[in-house]
């Protein structure tokens, strides 16, 4: 025995000693005690009284990472590989014999051997056992909890609920002790573990019970797309559900003959994000679902084809901005959206593949001249560096379904002198509806693109049209005029770390100037608060960053995350 809980356990035999009796075991509040019970103080140690809603915050931020979101051992690290899978904490009969003292133990010294941390310097003794309490109750879910009541009221009606229960008794223990002194050993042994569970999930939630995820399932259908095609047998569907701030799990099932599949016990909440794929041909084709409104999302499957003309440039949406980089000068931020169609019934790639498993799906080349900055921070796309007469190009490794609105988002740097010639050849048919927004104080020079947009409260403007190019498929058009007239400022000076968050609160002004324009598209209607609160959250991490509040790895880390979500409200478009 460690010395750590020889000494926790002297504690808690001094503790029982003062409020049992002369056997040194706690009694049971209760109002009117049948014959044989005794009374129990309520008052016992502060500490086992735990805040479950702090420690449901502090196992979100700490602990998903291996333990899963509910606790089952399923978390990213462990899919990665990196990690053993941990107990399940969701397995009842597993909880059910341990105590939440021994919990309490385990996240305080950690478990090195598999690769668990010690939490005594990271976390204070209140906020130990806070999480350890709360993790303890991950196995309790709605029909246990209902049981256990049920118990309570049909085997002791008269009997008050104990305050606290001190966490030396696990819940096998503590069923076992309510059983021979309130219920006349009349429970049986699942019945006594009910009891046990429910009061003590009582206690802990008097003070503020932690909220409470329902467990579902989630159906649906897998068919094919392709006309002729027909679905393998046992097909795999996988389940990736959670969001940023508590990590995410994974769940795994397989569809019948007819492409039926369902995943079980899966926490359903509005918080969450819920993406299904199948596996299909060496391919996986996944799906954002909503179980709230999608009760039953059907997934397609389709074959390949390696055929580029039955993809086309459906839409090009520009964003321009001058900006004076201090690591490339002068010049011109371009956040760009190109949506692609594909045309036929099957998905499309170039047939072309790198080392790493990833095939080549589109080729973008960027206006000769321009920087690549930034585009998608999962590894979708694979940037290649111009030289001489050839421009940056990036290489999009993520496949082109057909029915759906592909979305390709980059932002690159174009240098700025007072002029400036924007030409970007394109490897795919144009047939596409075009937008250029930029500010008032840049002029733009072009043959067939119209202003569609004046002069606007937020300083910018809107050129427009339809472009429909099958030979030398090319967007041209000029830009001059003087960034800073309107202006007594310099131009706006920043570094290439700071870039994203200041201009991503640009991107959001003419999210809500372009209006039905659709710069800023999703599949739902994509409401201004949430770029709102991204582009806050970004303006907060980046002070907390130059005022030394926050790591620098950690602040790189979170400053992507928040910059790839932003970028897919953007991306998801309308069905």
């Amino acid at each position: 025995m460690s010395a750590g809980r020889g000494c926790l356990l002297s504690l808690l035999a001094l503790a029982l000693v003062a409020c049992g009796g002369l056997g040194g075991e706690p009694e049971i509040a209760a109002t009117a005690p049948p014959p044989g019970a005794q009374a129990m103080v309520p008052e016992a140690d502060p500490r086992w009284k735990a805040d479950i809603k702090q420690g449901a915050a502090i196992f979100a931020e700490r602990c998903v990472e291996c333990h899963g979101i509910g606790g089952d051992g399923r978390g990213n690290l462990v899919a990665a590989g990196n990690v053993e899978r941990p107990l399940d904490m969701t397995n009842r009969s597993l909880v059910a014999a341990k105590s939440p003292l021994e919990w309490f133990e385990i996240i305080t010294t950690g478990r090195i051997e598999v690769l668990m941390p010690p939490w005594e310097n990271a976390l204070s003794e209140r906020e130990r056992w806070d999480v350890a309490l709360y993790s303890y109750t991950l196995a309790y879910d709605d029909e246990l909890l209902a049981s256990g009541e049920r118990v309570w009221r049909e085997g002791c009606d008269e009997c008050e609920l104990p305050a606290v229960i001190p966490p030396v008794f696990s819940d096998v223990d503590y069923g076992a002790k309510l059983n021979r002194e309130l219920f006349r050993s009349a429970l049986t042994d699942a019945e006594a573990e009910a009891a046990a569970a429910y009061a003590r999930f009582a206690s802990l939630s008097a003070a503020e019970k932690a909220e409470r995820l329902s467990a579902g399932a989630l159906k649906g259908r897998v068919l094919p797309g392709t006309a002729g095609s027909l679905l393998p047998e046992q097909t795999l569907l996988r389940l990736r559900y959670g969001n940023n701030e508590v990590g995410f799990s994974f769940a795994e099932t397989t569809a019948d003959a007819e492409g039926n599949f369902q995943f079980n016990e899966i926490p359903l909440t509005g918080e969450f994000e819920y993406v299904i794929g199948a596996v299909y041909g060496e391919r996986f084709f996944s799906r954002r679902v909503f179980p709230g409104e999608d009760p039953a999302p059907t997934i397609r499957v389709y074959d390949a084809t390696h055929d580029p003309l039955v993809v086309s440039v459906a839409r090009i949406d520009i964003f321009i901005e001058p900006v004076t980089l201090q690591d490339l000068g002068a010049g011109l931020y371009i956040s760009q959206i190109l949506t692609y169609r594909n045309s036929s019934d099957r998905v499309y790639t170039s047939g072309r593949g790198f080392d790493d498993g990833r095939q080549a799906s589109l080729l973008i080349q960027f206006p000769l001249g321009a920087r690549f900055l930034s585009g998608a921070a999962d590894g979708r796309y694979v940037v290649v560096e111009g030289i001489e007469r050839l421009p940056d190009s990036a290489i999009d490794t993520q496949p082109v379904l057909p029915g759906e609105a592909h979305q390709v988002i980059h932002e690159y740097w174009l240098p700025y002198a007072g002029a400036a010639k924007f030409e970007q050849t394109f490897n795919n048919l144009i047939d596409a509806a075009v937008t250029v927004t930029l500010p008032d104080s840049l002029l733009l020079d072009s043959d067939w693109l119209r202003l569609t947009q004046e002069e606007s409260a937020e300083g910018y403007k809107t050129y427009g049209a339809d472009l429909k190019l099958e030979r030398d498929p090319a967007l041209r058009f000029g830009i001059s005029g003087d960034p800073t007239a309107t202006s007594s400022d310099d131009g706006l000076v920043v570094t290439s770390e700071t870039l994203p968050a200041l201009l991503l609160g640009a991107v959001a002004v003419v999210g809500g100037l372009l209006g039905g324009i659709g710069l800023l598209r999703r599949r739902k209607d994509l409401s201004g608060s949430e770029i709102e609160r991204l582009v806050g959250e970004l303006a907060r991490l980046e002070e907390a960053h130059d005022q030394g509040q926050i790591n620098h790895d950690l602040y790189h880390h979170r400053r992507r995350e928040l910059k790839a979500k932003l970028a897919q409200l953007m991306a998801d478009s309308d069905e």
